[in-house]
């Protein structure tokens, strides 16, 4: 394909150019990834210090990054300089027209961001980093160029874990697909080291083996490889950077929470719950019975009381390392929202009743897959209807992120079951809603 020789030339300028970056300069305090708070092609993790909250635009739209004070309830641009317009001039340290998101994640002192600019001629993607002052913005490493001529990059449908960086190693996946034919284009995943500012590559793959849903954990950095009939998890290791295939039961879906360096929890299926054991090399299987399904009110005509309707789907699974967190029939790693009509026929009337679920039951298991707890989360119970959102959890909180404000509960009363969600901090910035934003 065109442009290939240009993309390998690209790659190699970058490693000799960054060969030396670092030297001179503090050294990055190593930090481990936060394995229940990570963002996706809408939405960034939590970004929090303890003044306030950083968060950014999404959706591969213009960069826009946002500081939110705690302390005087205060709304701001992430840019420090008198005068600035924040309008997406050369000179802010917060917005910019040249480059799309692709996601942000808060690193040490900076907030690390994955974007792709365009020129006329080509695609180029490029992490860049902003100080938490508000005082800088500056490309880190361009790690993949290519030409433009006859394909276009592909922003959605892989974009859940898009960025994820573990004890300094970031890693940039990217996948481009050809305008005539969707079946040929180019992939491949970056490994930029925040020690020495070398980049290099994840090996190479063909274009239906696509990396994503990046999770580290230990001296390891987990991903899942797509094809168009095989989903397979795999791992990269710290120690020597080789890659080994993890030997899961057939027919997994790419849904997978990492619990310790021993422990993975995964989803085979649209429902089947397992458990791999790294040192005995076991896929234990999990009983969901006592938990998955939908518990329903049942009417007095039909004996009343509450039972279990029918068993659900699980779409997404997550764990901070304490529990394992499963929504029902919901993806968290997505941004959406719940709405499940359940139907059945009336024996006093004959008409078909209907019974909506506007809302998900998240259940909490331990290490072991044993049953914990279940929570009801709802948008409509904080915004008066039903909206996009996803959840995050944290140390001691778990977080709901809508399009307008982004709520937290405490992790102890979650854990109870109870979803006491308060306001945290507004979002500032243009993100898909399902009702239009009071200007």
């Amino acid at each position: 394909m065109r442009g290939l020789g240009r993309a390998i030339f690209g790659i190699i300028a970058a490693t000799l150019l960054l060969s030396c970056a670092g030297c001179g300069e503090e050294k990055i305090i190593s930090e481990d990834f936060e394995r229940g708070n990570y963002g996706n092609f809408f939405v960034n993790p939590i970004m929090k210090t303890d003044k306030g909250f950083y968060y950014g635009q999404g959706a591969f739209k213009e960069l826009s990054l946002h500081y939110y004070d705690s302390k005087n309830g205060k709304n701001m641009f992430l840019c420090n300089k008198p005068e600035c317009r924040h309008d997406g001039n050369e000179f802010c340290a917060a917005t910019s027209d040249k480059y799309r998101t692709m996601g942000a994640v808060m690193y040490g002192d900076s907030i690390y961001i994955n974007v792709l600019e365009e020129t006329e001629t080509s695609y180029v993607y490029k992490l860049l980093r902003a100080s938490l002052d508000g005082a800088s913005l500056s490309e880190v490493v361009t790690y993949f160029e290519i030409d433009n001529v006859d394909i276009h990059p592909i922003l959605y449908g892989d974009m859940s874990r898009a960025m994820a960086i573990h004890r300094n190693k970031a890693f940039l996946p990217y996948r481009l697909t050809n305008d005539v034919n969707s079946e040929v284009g180019i992939c491949g995943t970056a490994i930029y080291d925040m020690d020495t500012g070398e980049v290099t590559y994840l090996g190479d793959k063909a274009f239906a083996g696509w990396d994503n849903n990046f999770m580290g954990c230990g001296e390891y950095m987990y991903f899942v490889t797509s094809q168009k009939y095989k989903t397979e998890l795999y791992r990269y290791c710290y120690t020597d950077g080789s890659v080994e295939k993890v030997a899961l039961e057939r027919n997994f879906k790419g849904k997978y929470a990492i619990y310790d360096d021993n422990t993975i929890f995964y989803v085979r299926g649209q429902g089947d719950l397992f458990i791999r054991k790294l040192d005995t090399k076991e896929n234990i299987a999990v009983k969901t019975d006592e938990w998955n399904g939908y518990m329903l009110e049942i009417p007095e005509e039909k004996g009343g009381g509450i039972a279990m309707h029918t068993h659900a789907r699980i779409e997404s699974i997550l764990s901070d390392g304490e529990y394992v967190y499963i929504p029902e029939n919901f993806s968290l790693d997505s941004y959406s929202y719940p709405l499940y009509i359940i139907y059945y026929d009336s024996e006093a009337t004959g008409e078909r009743v209907e019974i909506t679920k506007d809302y998900i039951e998240v259940t909490i298991l331990d290490s072991e897959g044993n049953y914990v707890n279940e929570v009801r989360v709802s948008s409509k119970d904080l915004l008066g209807y039903n909206e996009y959102f996803t959840l995050h959890f944290t140390e001691d909180a778990v977080y709901m992120q809508t399009s307008v404000m982004v709520y937290e509960c405490s992790k102890a009363d979650f854990i109870a079951g109870n979803a006491n969600f308060k306001e945290a901090y507004p979002l500032d910035i243009d993100i898909v809603s399902r009702k239009e934003k009071a200007q």
